[in-house]
């Protein structure tokens, strides 16, 4: 995915320069783009530019170092990379924002704002990892910048190249150390890198983990073994009599990886040999072949010329027509004209950006004068051309910048109380008037507004160990008062921090909170890790220590919960698993009382698949097409209410009539939306839910004797965001 790599390389014959690699680059890129485009998985193409990138760029840093008289000063190395790579990275990333906000304006969401930082500061990789976003097939869900996370890990190693390559010139230029020395301490610390890099990547054997195929220490020997071919010595290149058919064989590793190796997350573990072993023996078999001679034909190359641009391109072009056209799935034609559409625009890309933008001339010495050539070059109408370009490039880069902050800006200012006059939200189940206005918050920015209990430090993140426990201020509703309401749980208690502190602060509780993300507590139970991974099992018998030491009048918390994995569930249905209800065994014998909220719904659409509401209707569908049909939610009475029926202090409440209305659960109630994203409620909808969790309490307060205060004149409540 890297542009055209300088004309340097191992040859075998009469040639130079192995053009037959620029082919094998083409023929890679073909791969990725007919995968991504047709079959919906990975190809094994991205391995071998990985592999080819580590051979030109790395091996020609070393190559550089080891020459007589090179610079030492790391810049130059870094501005020829960036003239290389950046100009066209920014026009796409802008283009892709611009037909997002045209036509596919469901797609721009929290995430992906960030993505445009991470994309253009080379940290996309991480970035998505940090976003538990698992590398997903072309969807209208899909990110469009998801791609860019290969061009992260070759921007993160061509920084290691440069170093490394300006540390072996050091040595080289300013010790006794020879050449030759240098050479083979460079290839040791490569081979020692790739072979650390391979054992952690394998790590979990041959299927890892979403993290593990982002890792760039996990990509690290894809790109390390590459620069050691490149310092293959000449007899291990393969005989020509044999190279035809080794060429071959590894075209045929290359084609078939795709074909035979369906789960990404075999990537990049030791099944990743299969399609770089293939790369490697293309380059072993030498530059005289009939292989060697297709690979170096005009299409081939061209394709490989333009392999950068068209890797930019193709994906955020099919996921934003695929989003745009209404398709889960791209159609087979919609590919067509989207393949189509990527080589012209990668043509005309590399054409007028790269090629005119990049730096023709050799790298300098440590003698010349790049400085002053610079500013000659400035006097001719070329020079000042690709000046002009650059800094066009520039302000661009500057503008793309700006996309984060700006739409962090927009977030804020959603986050804003709303009149419950004009939008009472859940008050329009109890009969509250219900104007005609555009609900709020904005749909598109609502899924940046988080409950303050994560905003604040209050919550517990996926990172943190089973020990991690919320500070001793994070203390909501009236910290002063003597009566303790605990809200534990996962994520979806998390937004009714927003109701319970201003319930607490009204009736004089205290609520403390113990969320951890993706972890309901539980205790036990013969599916606790069919429910919550082993680190969350952990935490919740730390978590539930806390709480009895805190000794609580009552603990808070959701009682049901769709089949699965917490944070991977597949299906809308609630239901009560059994680590629930021996959490629920366990309080009772401690003397806890406990109060179960029915779980929100999960949205998801007719094909299975996870829907978030407000995309859906930023996408122009109407309300009707968004909501979810109760009975696919909740086709029964409360499952836990046969557990939490009052005895032993247990308590539940049936939630559902606080989402659902008629037969539908709606995207929107009295004028609020009412989810955040697929699976969490706005905390707008929740900061209108306080009257009817007040309800709910007050009889369980007058039971368990808890004392409270009943304010002469309750004010209105105030859809707070935030």
């Amino acid at each position: 995915m890297s542009a055209a790599p300088p004309r340097t390389g191992r040859a075998r014959g009469s040639s130079a320069y192995r053009v037959d690699v620029d082919g094998l680059r083409g023929y890679a890129v073909a791969l990725v783009v007919i995968f991504h485009v047709f079959v919906g998985r990975v190809s094994g193409g991205v391995d071998v530019f990985l592999f080819l990138s580590g051979y030109f760029f790395l091996g020609g840093q070393l190559r550089y170092a080891l020459r007589p008289n090179p610079s030492l000063n790391p810049w130059w190395p870094l501005w020829r990379t960036i003239r290389r790579l950046v100009p066209a990275l920014v026009v796409v990333l802008l283009a892709t924002l611009g037909g997002i906000v045209l036509i596919a304006p469901e797609l721009l969401n929290d995430d992906l704002a960030h993505q445009f930082t991470a994309s253009l500061l080379y940290y996309q990789n991480w970035e998505l990892t940090a976003q538990n976003a698992a590398y997903a097939a072309a969807s209208d869900t899909t990110s469009p910048l998801q791609h860019l996370w290969s061009m992260s890990v070759q921007g993160q190693f061509y920084v290691f190249g440069i170093l490394l390559g300006t540390a072996v010139a050091w040595l080289v230029s300013t010790s006794r150390t020879d050449a030759d020395r240098a050479r083979r301490g460079a290839v040791a610390l490569l081979a020692a890198v790739t072979v650390a890099s391979f054992v952690y990547a394998a790590r979990f054997g041959l299927y890892g983990t979403p993290a593990n195929y982002y890792s760039t220490f996990s990509r690290g020997w894809e790109l390390s073994l590459g620069a050691l071919l490149a310092f293959a010595p000449e007899h291990w290149f393969v005989p020509r009599e044999w190279a035809g058919v080794s060429a071959g064989l590894g075209l045929v590793m290359i084609t078939s990886t795709g074909i035979f190796i369906a789960n990404s997350l075999a990537f990049p573990g030791p099944l990743a040999l299969l399609p770089i072993t293939g790369a490697a023996l293309v380059i072993l078999s030498g530059n005289t072949n009939p292989v060697s001679a297709v690979l170096a034909s005009a299409p081939m190359t061209w394709l490989g010329g333009i392999g950068y641009s068209l890797y930019l391109w193709h994906w955020p072009l099919l996921i934003i027509v695929t989003a745009s056209g209404g398709f889960h799935r791209p159609p087979p034609l919609v590919g067509v004209g989207v393949i189509a559409a990527s080589l012209a625009l990668a043509h005309v890309t590399h054409a007028l950006l790269e090629d005119p933008l990049r730096q023709h001339s050799r790298r300098p010495l440590a003698t010349d004068t790049p400085v002053a050539d610079a500013k000659a070059s400035l006097r001719t109408p070329a020079g000042a051309a690709r000046a002009a370009g650059g800094a066009v490039i520039a302000a661009m880069f500057v503008g793309a910048l700006c996309i984060q902050p700006l739409w962090n800006q927009r977030v804020q200012s959603a986050d804003r109380p709303l009149d419950p006059a004009t939008y009472p939200g859940a008050m329009a189940l109890e009969g509250a008037e219900v104007p005609a206005v555009k609900p709020q918050p904005d749909p598109s920015l609502i899924g940046g507004i988080f409950p303050p209990i994560g905003e604040e430090g209050c919550m517990i993140f996926l990172p943190e160990g089973p020990d991690a426990m919320p500070r001793p201020d994070c203390v909501y509703g009236d910290p002063e008062a003597k009566t303790t309401v605990v809200m534990a749980g996962g994520s979806h208690i998390e937004p009714f921090v927003v109701p319970l502190d201003a319930l607490g602060k009204q009736h004089g509780f205290k609520v403390v909170p113990f969320v951890r993300q993706e972890c309901p507590l539980v205790i036990g139970g013969e599916d606790l890790l069919d429910v919550v991974s082993e680190t969350c099992a952990e935490w919740g018998l730390n978590a539930y220590a806390r709480i009895l030491e805190l000794d609580p009048d009552l603990v808070i918390s959701t009682s049901t919960r769709p089949a699965g994995h917490a944070g991977a569930v597949a299906t809308a249905e609630d239901t009560v698993p059994d680590a629930y209800a021996n959490l629920w065994r366990n309080l009772a014998d401690d003397g806890i009382a406990f109060l179960g909220l029915r779980d929100n719904p999960w949205f998801f659409s007719g094909a299975a698949a996870p829907m978030d509401p407000n995309y859906c209707v930023v996408a122009g569908n109407s309300e009707a097409d968004c909501s979810m049909r109760i009975e696919d939610v909740y086709p029964l009475p409360d499952p836990a209410a046969g557990y939490l029926d009052g005895t032993d202090n247990l308590f539940s409440v049936d939630t559902s009539g606080w989402y659902c209305t008629g037969q539908v659960c709606p995207p929107q109630i009295g004028n609020v939306y009412v989810y955040r994203d697929q699976n969490h409620i706005s905390n707008a909808y929740a900061a209108t839910l306080a009257p009817l969790l007040w309800r709910e309490l007050a009889p369980i307060f007058d039971r368990l004797g808890i004392p409270y205060a009943e304010p002469a004149a309750p004010a209105a409540p105030v859809a707070t965001v935030g």
